[in-house]
């Protein structure tokens, strides 16, 4: 007999023994006085129905005793005797609700919920006797009162989940999706040697411990804690949030570890294949069992205590080889063989990031989807600037030029020399590349940076001073750190144009403001120490940078005025006498004398060249000498200098095509 029919043999033996009472009254009024009276003819009575329910009250406990549901509920819950057959009243009419019309005749009343006092009478428990709110029942919410009152006669309901999972029920799990399978066969491990310690210090606690997984979204940590879990003999469930008790009290009863993560969101496409999902954060919930284990992945090490031992890792990154053997792993074979994208072996991506890209590698769009999906979120206290120049359209001295070139193998070769070559050590604490670029205004920093950008597949945005800097103490730093943070995350360059405002030297400390002045300094000074990314610094004043910037720059690269040769280039890529196409633009113009006789530079020049185009237009002419001269002598009188040079003007203009 199973515990359903035992039970309802054990109800219609007490409605049997309540009729016997009945009979054995006069019902019109010894009712009330068998309430009100306690002689020994009502105690008779009571020990002689209690003698006839005995049968059935014994063979419904051997039911709950026999049947494997309530046995594992009462060892992953700690439940005892007298709880199991609470849980069981409320269950059987929570299956079958025509029972409480019985629960109803039995206390002399309509149908009624199950109440403690009705219990004590099914089960013949002492007087007293209830369920409390320390009690597991409660712990667990496996049962609540309907309407939140601890009293004997409060009518109580059974958790949903509980009445299918003891009903014997295959998908009650599923219920309130709070616990979903983590299934990780057929995954590689990518970090064979942190699974191998986990698993070792794990099994080495013997009190419950707390397993916190530390990596950002997307890199693979719930897949690894997965893989723990079942290096543990277990398999492992992704609980929800939303409902931490009834979560663990799943994980327990389905006999699996918990996983929680602070972003679980909604299943991202590579979720099985090593990825997490991105979503909004999470907490995990307290498990009350001794020696219990949890799985936690987070963004960042918890700050608040644990209630057992909390063993902490951090997830590394995956190098180079690794990413591209995940990209070739996942790669569509139906597509026609590709090389694997730059990104893939040069940025920190994570399994999310590279599952995204293979995504997208059949329409061409790989480098697309992983940039929008490293940036997130839209830059704030940033400017994208464009890149649209090459190498070939940047005139700078042949020392400059060399600069820039070591500056971009620095940034390409990183990894190689840090990692492969194990010379990290030497700078422990800084894996970005930060340049230092000083020199006149117009000389091209700004086009050097939209180069460099460029050639490196990174894009350019610039610092917006006007809104990181702030009046109020700490905001500054509040700010800049935001800045930081994006960029990084964002996989860009952050160009700080006139980085003497930010940068400045440190000075004595005469009153408050120099002190809050150098507390900026101060944490910019060790940010870029941490910063793991691409920065440039552009200044025209780089002896009023303080010498603590200089020695953390990884390159410093002077541009100086051009000279002729600089300039005589210049003048031939801003102003040539057709454009692409064979549209006439200039007529008689000598770059060579225009480079020998005007030192400008290289912002100059095209200020100059602009101007003389709308003076030509004006006149319907194509750009002349004179146009150009009179431009230059425009350009110079803006810093006070006066141009004394004269060439004759051409005698023949070309007439501008209508």
């Amino acid at each position: 007999m199973d515990w359903q029919a035992a039970l309802r043999e054990l109800l219609a033996a007490h409605v049997t023994a309540e009729r016997t009472r009945w009979l054995a009254r006069d019902p019109a009024h010894d009712a009330i006085d068998g309430i009100l009276a306690a002689g020994v003819v009502h105690e008779t009575i009571d020990a002689t129905l209690r003698e006839q329910v005995a049968p059935a009250l014994a063979a419904a406990r051997a039911a709950l005793a026999a049947g494997p549901r309530w046995g594992s509920l009462a060892e992953a819950l700690g439940l005892g005797e007298r709880d199991l057959e609470w849980l069981a009243l409320l269950a059987a009419c929570e299956l079958d609700p025509p029972l409480t019309r019985v629960l109803g005749y039995l206390d002399d009343g309509p149908a009624t919920d199950p109440t403690p006092v009705l219990a004590a009478r099914v089960w013949a428990w002492p007087a007293g006797a209830q369920p409390g709110p320390a009690g597991p029942v409660s712990t667990w919410r496996l049962a609540t009162p309907r309407v939140g009152e601890w009293r004997s006669t409060s009518p109580w309901a059974v958790d949903a989940d509980v009445a299918a999972y003891v009903a014997g029920a295959d998908d009650w799990a599923g219920f309130h999706g709070l616990a979903r399978p983590l299934d990780v066969t057929g995954c590689e491990v990518l970090h064979p040697d942190l699974l191998a310690a986990m698993t070792s210090a794990v099994r080495a606690v013997r009190s419950g411990v707390e397993v916190e997984l530390v990596g950002p979204p997307g890199s693979g940590r719930r897949t690894l804690l997965a893989q723990l879990a079942a290096a543990l003999g277990r398999p492992a469930v992704l609980l929800d949030d939303r409902d931490p008790v009834r979560a663990v009290r799943t994980a327990r009863l389905l006999g699996a570890l918990p996983v929680w993560a602070d972003e679980p969101g909604d299943a991202d496409p590579g979720d099985d294949q090593g990825a997490d999902d991105q979503g909004a954060g999470a907490r995990a919930a307290v498990d009350p069992s001794p020696g219990a284990v949890a799985l936690v992945a987070r963004t960042a090490p918890a700050g608040t205590p644990s209630p057992g031992v909390r063993l902490t890792w951090a997830l590394p990154a995956l190098t180079a080889a690794q990413r591209t053997a995940l990209w070739d792993q996942h790669a569509d074979p139906r597509d026609e063989p590709a090389p694997v994208p730059r990104v893939v072996g040069e940025w920190d991506l994570t399994p999310a990031d590279l599952l995204a890209g293979v995504a997208a590698a059949s329409a061409g769009r790989a480098d697309d989807v992983v940039r929008r999906r490293l940036r997130g979120a839209e830059l704030t206290s940033l400017t994208h600037l464009p890149c649209p120049y090459e190498w070939d359209d940047l005139v700078v001295s042949a020392p400059v030029a060399a600069q820039l070139d070591r500056l971009r193998t620095q940034v390409q070769r990183s990894r190689e020399v840090l990692d492969t070559w194990e010379l990290r050590r030497l700078v422990p604490g800084t894996e970005g590349t930060t340049a230092l670029f000083a020199g006149p205004s117009g000389t091209g920093k700004t086009m050097a940076a939209q180069v460099l950008a460029r050639a490196l597949g990174l894009d350019l945005f610039r610092v917006d001073l006007a809104e990181v800097v702030n009046k109020y103490v700490g905001e500054t730093e509040k700010r800049l750190a935001r800045v930081f943070d994006q960029c990084e995350r964002s996989h860009v360059m952050v160009l700080f144009d006139e980085a003497d405002a930010l940068f400045g030297q440190r000075t004595r400390t005469h009153d408050a403001h120099d002190r809050y002045a150098n507390i900026e300094i101060d944490y910019l000074l060790q940010r870029l120490d941490t910063f793991t990314g691409v920065a440039v610094l552009a200044t025209n004043r780089k002896s009023d940078l303080d010498d603590a910037f200089l020695r953390r720059l990884r390159v410093v690269v002077d541009f100086l005025a051009p000279g002729v040769p600089e300039r005589a280039r210049l003048w031939r890529l801003a102003l040539p006498e057709r454009t692409s196409t064979g549209v006439p633009v200039a007529h008689g113009l000598d770059h060579d004398w225009l480079a020998q006789h005007l030192d400008l530079t290289g912002a100059e020049i095209k200020a100059v060249v602009l101007a003389a185009a709308f003076d030509a237009r004006a006149a319907g002419d194509l750009v002349t000498m004179h146009h150009v001269l009179e431009a230059a002598r425009r350009e110079l009188g803006k810093k006070g200098a006066v141009l004394r040079a004269e060439v004759p003007a051409p005698t023949s203009p070309l007439a501008v095509a209508s």
